[in-house]
């Protein structure tokens, strides 16, 4: 008889160990989960948020971001009126690259460059569309050096910087580049003090977020083509006042288009998923009335890299472009940025919680069997 109630009180006291160590491991289990849930599971890296990404890359609104550019000044073309000998000298202060002299208009032009650029990356005139007496004879002056015709240069736009939508924007409302450049300071038309008639070309690469809230937006007088990749998106030829287009990237990489408050309309271009892509801008000054250009990147991750960031030396960062390969890409920040994942954490917590019921469970239940057989047994 003693021996059978020292053996139950064996059993009782390995089965009391059992449950203790149950429970050791339960709670074990639950400390490891938290920590994992807090310190791994419950960060994920954020790719749709323009502000997190520029601001972990270290682009601050003290940090100014310098736009390469390269300028091109025009000589304005000898135009004589064969038919009306004493308006010569007015059309001194016309525009360069014009076939004939007795036509002049103002106002928005679409449908005088092709759909894609040439295979230098240059717009390419829409051939058999334009009469003896209007439109672009040639592209060939525009955006490249010509003796006698055109001189090349090279500047920079400084952006200025928004967090709030990560917005970078230059605006100018009387836009003269080249005034200290002497090429074509004796043209009539620059008899004003001011250098006009310019052209001007610059790319920026980018990495599409798909967040549905990547725009951008140009104002400009005269002639604006805007490309993404090498596809036109915004069309804005022609001699006219300074003129406003906008584009906006959707989530599905679809990019609409519009021009002077219109709607949007699809543009035909599609960016594909993952993919870098460059907006490139080109800008011609075509006549001397006024000259007016802006630019403004909303919430797009742009071509600053990290190395030039680090430069804690540096007064600017400059966008990341390489001429010799213009399909170069170079995206914005490398690092992380993390915030919690409710939708795993809190897989993980029900998980725990599941394990330390049925822990409870069995532990409650053995209690109660031990309690119900010791009373069975008294």
């Amino acid at each position: 008889m003693k021996n059978m109630k020292k053996k139950k009180k064996n059993q009782s006291r390995a089965f009391g160990l059992v449950a203790l160590g149950v429970f050791v491991m339960a709670t074990m289990l639950m400390i490891i989960g938290f920590s994992v849930t807090l310190s791994d599971i419950d960060e994920v890296a954020i790719s749709r948020t323009p502000e997190a990404i520029l601001a972990n890359a270290g682009v601050s609104e003290e940090k100014d971001i310098l736009l390469p550019v390269a300028y091109f000044d025009q000589k304005s073309d000898q135009c004589v009126d064969i038919y009306d000998a004493s308006a010569s000298s007015k059309l001194y202060k016309r525009q360069f690259e014009w076939s004939g002299c007795g036509y002049h208009s103002k106002g928005i032009e679409t449908g005088l460059v092709e759909f894609e650029l040439s295979d230098d990356y240059l717009p390419v005139a829409v051939g058999g569309k334009l009469t003896p007496n209007r439109g672009l004879t040639n592209l060939d002056r525009w955006f490249e050096a010509i003796d006698g015709k055109s001189a090349s240069y090279t500047g920079n736009l400084k952006l200025d910087y928004t967090t709030e939508g990560a917005e970078f924007s230059f605006y100018k409302a009387r836009f003269y580049p080249l005034d200290e450049v002497d090429f074509s300071k004796d043209d009539f038309v620059n008899n004003d003090g001011h250098n006009h008639l310019f052209t001007m070309s610059f790319a920026v690469p980018f990495t599409a977020l798909f967040s549905g809230n990547e725009e951008f937006e140009i104002v400009a007088d005269d002639d604006t083509f805007v490309y993404v990749g090498n596809k036109l998106v915004i069309d804005m030829g022609g001699i006219h006042d300074a003129t406003s287009g906008r584009f906006v990237i959707h989530k599905n990489g679809e990019i609409y288009t519009a021009i002077k408050g219109k709607d949007l309309a699809y543009s035909g271009v599609t960016i594909a998923d993952e993919e870098g892509s460059i907006v490139r801008i080109y800008h011609a000054d075509r006549d001397a009335d006024d000259s007016t250009f802006g630019v403004v990147f909303r919430g797009m991750n742009l071509g600053v890299t990290n190395a030039q960031l680090a430069d804690s030396d540096a007064e600017a960062v400059q966008i990341a472009y390489d001429p010799t390969d213009p399909t170069y890409v170079a995206p914005l920040g490398e690092s992380s940025v993390v915030e919690p994942n409710n939708t795993r954490g809190f897989i993980v917590l029900a998980t725990i919680e599941g394990l330390m019921v049925i822990v409870f469970s069995v532990l409650m239940a053995a209690s109660i069997r031990s309690v119900v057989r010791r009373r069975l047994q008294k």
